[in-house]
């Protein structure tokens, strides 16, 4: 497991200031944590997480940085190469993808369709988890205007985006812990009651 991971590559090719080493979580497409490990066929598999709480977002376009800097022209090589993991027949327009979440969204997804190509640490399969609470409704909300017609919220756009190839899941957070018991689970019985006092909207879905 590891937090705030970038890739130990580029991958993406975003710009770093000269002689300058990428620094996780500043400037460079990120996931909240890394975790890997090996799944019963014997594959080994990375999952890029990424976990929101209170998180919402309205509907500016962010295609142009406050810098002047056009976005799409460093990422549209990776939508337009035969890898690309969106289903470029329901999105025939790249710039929709620049609204917040879509746009974190994109560059995840990015980033692990090129660790998986790569083998990055010897994975077979890199996918990526989304977290979020139910109670947070601002941040279900779909931004980008011409996607509203693919889903009723953000995630579900993002999934029929990304189709069925398992390497995009979301779960909500109370579905999350739902099924964690103190009885199945004694040793993390401290940790389930500072989740339940710490995050009293979740209290139901926890039981101590």
């Amino acid at each position: 497991m590891a937090f705030e991971w970038i890739g130990e590559e580029n991958y993406l090719r975003e710009r770093v200031a000269r002689n300058s080493a990428r620094t996780r979580g500043a400037n460079c497409t990120s996931a909240d944590a890394a975790v890997m490990f090996e799944r019963t066929d014997g594959r080994r598999q990375i999952v890029l997480i990424e976990w929101k709480y209170t998180e919402s977002y309205g509907g500016l376009s962010l295609k142009i940085a406050k810098s002047g800097t056009d976005r799409t022209g460093i990422y549209r090589w990776l939508f337009d190469g035969d890898n690309c993991p969106i289903d470029k027949a329901l999105l025939p327009d790249f710039d929709r993808l620049f609204y917040e979440p879509f746009y974190q969204f994109m560059r995840q997804q990015f980033l692990a369709s090129r660790m998986e190509m790569a083998k990055e640490l010897g994975a077979d399969l890199v996918s990526l988890l989304h977290i979020a609470p139910n109670q947070n409704t601002d941040f279900w909300k779909v931004t980008s205007p011409e996607l509203r017609e693919l889903g009723k919220t953000a995630t579900d756009v993002w999934k029929r985006l990304v189709g069925g190839c398992g390497r995009f899941m979301s779960v909500s957070t109370e579905e999350l812990f739902g099924g964690l018991s103190s009885d199945r689970l004694p040793e993390m019985a401290a940790w389930l009651e500072y989740i339940a006092a710490r995050y009293p909207w979740v209290r139901g879905s926890v039981r101590i």
